[in-house]
């Protein structure tokens, strides 16, 4: 149910895991043993006697989301653009050459900077990719929110 708002979030740089498939119970094991807070919108879910936190979310649009989880909980720690928004993990920076061929050349013209997610081999840059998400997201928190994200 919040496939959308996990990607956004991991956008923020939050670690944040996503399974649609998964079942109440894997899921809050799983929790348990990684030390996770489960959002979820599934009011079965919250109700369950479990000591693993949850935060329920109270909205069906995106925007709305975002701003209830950045209310409730501090996204200031966090360094957007830092993970991979399919595999989650934190991207590292690779030397410049090792992109050559796997880019456009323009892109490998114009940028300096990239970013390579070590299980996926997805490639980042600052294009106008970052720069589009940087404005959906400030437009979606509101500027509030937005300025107190580390961008």
């Amino acid at each position: 149910m919040l496939g959308r708002l996990a990607t956004w979030l991991r956008l923020l740089g939050a670690d944040v895991t996503y399974e649609s498939w998964i079942s109440d119970a894997d899921l809050m094991e799983r929790a348990r043993n990684e030390g996770r807070l489960v959002l979820t919108r599934d009011r079965g879910l919250l109700g369950l006697p479990d000591s693993v936190p949850r935060f329920g979310v109270t909205f069906d649009r995106l925007p709305d989301q975002l701003v209830q989880v950045a209310t409730h909980f501090d996204l200031t720690a966090f360094v957007p653009f830092s993970r991979c928004v399919r595999c989650n993990v934190v991207v590292k920076v690779i030397p410049k050459e090792s992109v050559k061929g796997r880019v456009w050349e323009y892109v490998y013209d114009t940028q300096e900077l990239f970013t390579e997610c070590p299980v996926c081999g997805r490639l980042f840059w600052k294009g106008t990719h970052p720069t589009r998400a940087r404005e959906d997201l400030r437009r979606m928190l509101g500027e509030d929110i937005a300025r107190r994200i580390r961008w």
